[in-house]
Parts: C-alpha cells; sequence; structure tokens
C-alpha cells in the first residue's frame, strides 16, 4: 500500500568560500618583508634568519605574496630581495589578514519528516505536494497521510549543514545565514510499505529507522486507508517522476554528520578518564570556551558556578547552555540564580548562560587554545558523582573543520532560547566557526599518516581510528545495524535498564556463532559466550560500577556508539570505529580484571596503561 509521509520544507541561505585564507606564516612573512627591507629590500637569508623554518615553507609563502601583488623581487647583481609594494603596504597598515577568498550565497531546501525529525535535501527525495496528489487522484482530501509525530516547527541552522552541498572540492560551507520555513503547500513524500515482506520502499538510507513506524501504523490503520487500485496506481506515477535533483553529489551512505581522525589517548572509557579529558581541556582553555550541560540540578549547578568563576578568573569568555533533564527538575529560575554568583568574581572574563532550558542534547566542553580548538563529548564530563570506575566514554576531538560544524550547532541551541537571550553567545560561536573552518582550509594540503592495522602493537598516541558524530534519529538507526550485524563480540550498556533486561535483548540479535557478549545494566554487568550451535551461557555476573546515566554504550569488535540522550530533536551521538575501537576492547577487559567482584575499591585502566 502506498502511504504519504508528511514533510515540513525549508528555504537555508548560505555562503560558500572557494580558495585559501592566508595562513598566519604569510601574514607574518609579509610583515617581514615590510621591516626588513629598508631602501633595497631583504634577502632570503634574512628571512631565513629571522623564522628559522623549512625552506620549502619560505618559499611558498613568498610566491603566495608575489602571485598576489604584494610582494616584488628585485634583481641586484646575482642577489634577489624582496620588497613590499604599495598594495601590500595597504594590508598590513589596515591591520588584516590577506586573504584569497571568494565568497558566494548560495540557497538549499531541506526538508524535515514529521515522525521523528530527520533532515534529508529536497531534491534527493521523490516528494510531492498536497496539490499536486489532490490532482493526480482526482480527490479533493488527502487519503493515506500518516500522522505527524513532530510537531517542532524551528530547524536549528547548524544541524543542516552536512546536507549543503559545495559545488565543487574546494569549497566549504563558510556561513549558514537563516534557515526559513516554506509554507506554499504541504509537502509528502509517497512510501510504498509491504505488510507481507516487512519492508518499506522509497525511504532514503538515512531514513531507514523509520521502516518500522510506517508499517506499524499501517498495519494498525489498515481499514482507514484506501488501497483503491486507481488511487494506488496515480500515486504510484508521481512516484516514478524523475528527481529533481538527480546527478547531484548524495551525502554519504551511513548519514553521518561529521567525520574525524581520533587517536587511542582521544578515548575515555571510564567517568575518571572522561572528568580527566575534560580537565585537559579547561586548563588549555585560550580565550573562550562553551560548556554544554543537558541535566542541570542545583549540585551541577553549585560546580558550575565554581567553574565559571575560575574561568572568569582566568580573563576567558565563559558561555554555559544548560537543559533539564525533565520538567519536573528544580526550577529554571533557581538554577539562574545560582549561576548568576559567577558574574561577580574576580577577573576580566566574561560569563554568559541560559535561563530558560534549552534543546542541548549532549554534553560537552569546546574551547580555543593555543593550537587550536579542541572539544570533548560525552558524560559525567563535569563530575556528578559518578565512581570514577564507571562506564562513561567520551571523545576528544580536535578537528577545527569538524568543530567549526559542532559550534554552529550549539550556536543554534542558543538561537533557539526565546527573546533573544542567546543572541550574543550565539553570533560569537558562529564568528569562531567562520574562523575555525578557514583554519581547516589551510590545513587541508597538509600531509597525513595512514592508520597502522588494527592488529599491529598499539603505538600510544600516534595510533589513530575515526570518530563520527550522528544527530537526532539517525543514532536509533546506527544501535540497530550494530545490534544485528554478525560478529564475535557485542557489548549493550545502558544505565535505564537491568542486565536481565539487556541480556534477553542481546540474545536475539546478530549471527549464530560464536561469540562473546557483555551487558551492563543498572544493577550491574553479566558476561556470556557461546560455542557454535549453542545456546548463550552466563560466563560470570559481576557487580561492578553501573554505567552512568543517562547513557547508552553499543559495541562491536571495531564500533563502538555513545548515545547520550534519547530525543526528537538535534541530540548528538557518536561512534569510535577502526583501530581505536579494536584496542577499546582490551581497555574493558584490564577494567574487568582489575575492579573487585564487589566493586567497592576496583578502577578503571588509564589511557597509558591500555597500551
Amino acid at each position: 500500500m502506498r502511504v504519504l509521509l508528511p514533510l515540513h520544507m525549508y528555504s537555508v541561505t548560505y555562503e560558500l568560500a572557494h580558495g585559501r585564507p592566508y595562513s598566519k606564516l604569510e601574514e607574518l612573512l609579509l610583515r617581514a618583508v615590510s621591516d626588513l627591507q629598508g631602501q633595497a629590500g631583504c634577502t632570503y637569508r634574512d628571512l631565513r634568519d629571522v623564522f628559522k623554518v623549512h625552506d620549502r615553507l619560505l618559499t611558498e609563502g613568498l610566491v603566495t605574496l608575489i602571485q598576489e601583488a604584494w610582494v616584488v623581487m628585485v634583481q641586484e647583481g646575482r642577489e634577489i630581495r624582496y620588497l613590499v609594494t604599495a598594495e601590500g603596504q595597504l594590508t598590513i597598515t589596515h591591520k588584516r589578514r590577506p586573504s584569497k577568498l571568494r565568497v558566494r550565497s548560495n540557497r538549499a531546501s531541506i526538508v524535515r519528516e514529521r515522525l521523528t525529525g530527520q533532515l534529508a535535501r529536497s531534491g534527493d527525495l521523490q516528494l510531492v505536494t498536497g496539490r499536486a496528489v489532490r490532482t493526480a487522484t482526482d480527490r479533493r482530501e488527502l487519503h493515506n497521510v500518516l500522522r505527524p509525530r513532530v510537531q517542532r516547527t524551528r530547524v536549528n541552522g547548524g544541524e543542516t549543514e552536512w546536507l549543503l552541498p559545495p559545488s565543487g572540492h574546494q569549497e566549504w560551507v563558510r556561513w549558514i545565514d537563516s534557515v526559513a520555513r516554506l509554507n506554499t503547500d504541504l509537502y509528502y513524500l509517497p512510501v510504498l510499505a509491504d505488510l507481507e515482506k516487512s519492508e518499506v520502499v522509497g525511504l532514503p538510507h538515512h531514513w531507514r529507522h523509520l521502516g518500522p513506524l510506517i508499517l506499524g501504523e499501517v498495519a494498525e490503520r489498515t481499514d482507514d486507508m484506501t488501497d483503491d487500485e486507481t488511487f494506488q496506481t496515480r500515486l504510484g506515477g508521481l512516484m516514478k517522476k524523475p528527481l529533481r535533483g538527480a546527478g547531484r553529489h548524495l551525502p554519504p551512505r551511513a548519514g553521518s554528520y561529521a567525520t574525524a581522525s581520533v587517536t587511542c589517548d582521544d578515548l575515555a572509557l571510564t567517568a575518571a578518564e572522561s572528568r580527566g579529558l575534560t580537565n585537559s581541556v579547561l586548563a588549555q582553555a585560550l580565550d573562550n570556551i562553551l560548556v554544554v550541560t543537558t541535566r542541570l540540578d542545583r549540585g551541577r549547578a553549585g560546580r558550575a558556578r565554581d567553574l565559571l568563576a575560575g574561568l572568569k578568573e582566568r580573563g576567558i569568555h565563559a558561555d554555559l547552555l544548560w537543559a533539564l533533564d525533565s520538567p519536573q527538575d528544580d526550577s529554571p529560575a533557581a538554577l539562574a540564580n545560582v549561576l548568576g554568583a559567577a558574574r561577580g568574581g574576580r577577573g576580566n572574563g566574561k560569563v554568559q548562560f541560559n535561563r530558560t532550558p534549552s534543546e542541548a542534547a549532549m554534553d560537552l566542553v569546546l574551547a580555543s587554545t593555543p593550537a587550536g580548538p579542541v572539544a570533548v563529548l560525552g558524560s559525567a564530563l563535569l563530575g556528578d558523582g559518578a565512581r570514577g570506575d564507571a562506564l562513561s566514554p567520551a571523545v576528544r576531538v580536535t578537528d577545527p573543520s569538524v568543530l567549526a560544524m559542532l559550534a554552529r550547532l550549539c550556536a543554534g541551541w542558543w538561537e533557539g532560547l526565546p527573546s533573544e537571550e542567546g543572541s550574543l553567545p550565539a553570533h560569537r560561536w558562529k564568528h569562531l566557526a567562520e574562523r575555525w573552518i578557514g583554519a581547516a582550509a589551510v590545513a587541508r594540503t597538509s600531509p597525513t599518516e595512514a592508520a597502522p592495522d588494527a592488529a599491529a602493537p598499539c603505538p600510544g598516541p600516534l595510533c589513530t581510528g575515526s570518530v563520527m558524530l550522528y544527530l537526532g534519529p539517525q543514532q536509533a538507526a546506527i544501535r540497530e545495524e550494530l545490534t544485528t550485524r554478525p560478529g564475535p563480540r557485542l557489548l549493550i550498556a545502558d544505565s535505564a535498564s537491568s542486565r536481565d533486561e539487556l541480556a534477553a535483548e542481546s540474545a536475539t540479535t546478530g549471527e549464530v556463532r560464536p561469540g562473546f557478549r557483555v551487558v551492563g545494566g543498572s544493577d550491574g554487568w553479566q558476561f556470556m559466550n557461546r560455542s557454535t550451535g549453542m545456546a548463550w551461557s552466563t560466563v560470570d555476573t559481576s557487580e561492578l560500577v553501573p554505567p552512568t546515566g543517562p547513557c547508552r554504550v553499543t559495541a562491536v569488535t571495531d564500533r563502538w556508539l555513545v548515545e547520550q540522550v534519547d530525543r526528537p530533536v538535534s541530540a548528538l551521538s557518536f561512534t569510535v570505529n577502526g583501530h581505536v575501537a579494536t584496542r577499546a576492547w582490551e581497555r574493558t577487559a584490564e577494567f574487568r580484571s582489575t575492579t573487585p567482584p564487589n566493586g567497592e575499591s576496583g578502577r578503571g585502566p588509564t589511557a597509558g596503561e591500555a597500551h
């Protein structure tokens, strides 16, 4: 039976940049030529003595400045000297960094499905308007429309970035200006729901998690929906029309929001390790830092207040964005009063925080440091009373392009607050994102080292894998993929379930083959294995420290999925993949062996001990 999936349509205005922003070295090189040139100009030797970098970097910088006509070469006998031109001197006088960027505006149409709130490019879907359906089927009323479950109409601009395709590989999204909902007509995606085969045809790959929801509603409403042959045939005709976006570059099949390289030292498994990563970022913060916490209460508000006061004393601009775990939690006004005390402390830093609960959906710390931007994502980052050896994964990310996307997403959370109370932090993090994405463009040509073989001895901080970020309902699709993938290892940890419930869930997933499975719930851990052709048997039931909540971890041999909250908004989750994920299993084995059965004095492995 063909049915209609309801959609909202949005128009996104954004800027694409092409070219390459000049590096800090080239800016300093231009100033050095000006300072050293005197009447006759400066020599290559003069510049080499000042910068003491590889000759290749110095030569490339001079060539770039000469191509832009900011520096000229003058030959005196056998010696070449360099002089700054009038245009180059103007650049120095105005204290601006040379820029070769070419910027153009663009617009994209984005749709949000109204069952779970996932996004897609309109050109990638076989969507139709309500008017087109009524015309094609000769009916005044629409039939077979699925019931909308998500009423949220606002879209966070940062959510759309991975769907804004540049026209060339050398372009990048520089700025996301606005997202406006279009109300010209109702939009739908026609899909074919086959109850006998339990499949739905017509969904994009990263919306595959909608299949069970659609099949369930069609089965429930069979009497309400029409299977009239004429109606079904004409609706099928609309599904066969060519895609408006045919031939365009499609997003990755996995639908990941962003991907970055990480090392084994960037992954924390226990609450103590997660807090250690967070403290390292806090210590490195230079001038701007954003702290996002999704479960603020009076206790956490007090710790956040002390943190903000300390950052202010160091002269750092600190922004705190918080959300409530449930509407029954502490009064927002009372929490804001606790946080407000941080503004009265010493120091030249600025403190900003929201007074109305936000839609933020992942705990994180994002900071600008002397080495560039860095972030930690996970749970129990600020310390919430969790035991240090409790499972509480977190990951550190340093890729400036990914952190620019993350900053825009957080800016969108700020913009979602009422009465423009988040306008200043939103503006600040948008501009930081613009700066970081420019830095990423400079670094694109930097050589990267190949990741080592996962079976090779772990080379410490040089070992690499990847982290993928996912938004909203994407995490459910990835979780299903991991739990049904054939493989010898599976770990499921969920602070909201008991170990018996998780054991029953894990026993029905995956291929029947030898394996080892671990489940961790609110009441401890259970270890199971199975031989070929045999049922799962419990090897050990341990009272190890339960995972911290709200957090769910799903892991297979080469991939770990970490979900913090499950909300129908821009919830953020991540997977760690490849070498780093494989090595994490060794660390969990050590974690088990170093924790006594009674869970009283055990400790989790440190990043160094894991190697």
